[in-house]
């Protein structure tokens, strides 16, 4: 039975891991586009497995069924959830200029 979550050893492993592929771009064994790939679809993934999870748990809810693996399906909806939120924090810090709002009396209409 999957008792406990992993907050602090999801965020250590996700952020060890990124701190080595950024090295590997920074000594150039790797490209940039590369690296920012694979964190994307590591962030597709995350995103995917607790949105589904998260969807199909909303539905055992809503029609009270009752099902032996609810817990566990709960369990990798958390897990995965919290690796979202680490590489969606990772993707803004990427994209942060996006973000940036100027100021600019010139805007036209």
């Amino acid at each position: 039975m999957l008792s406990s979550y992993h907050v602090l050893i999801v965020i250590v492993a996700i952020l060890s891991t990124y701190g080595l592929s950024a090295l590997l771009v920074n000594l150039k064994k790797i490209t940039l586009l590369k690296h920012r790939r694979f964190w994307n679809y590591l962030l597709l993934i995350s995103f995917l497995i607790s949105g589904l999870l998260g969807l199909l748990l909303a539905v055992l809810i809503e029609y009270k069924l009752s099902v032996a693996w609810y817990r566990e399906f709960l369990w990798f909806h958390v897990e995965f959830g919290i690796a979202m939120a680490v590489l969606s924090i990772i993707h803004i810090i990427w994209h942060w200029r996006y973000f940036k709002f100027r100021k600019n009396n010139n805007i036209q209409t």
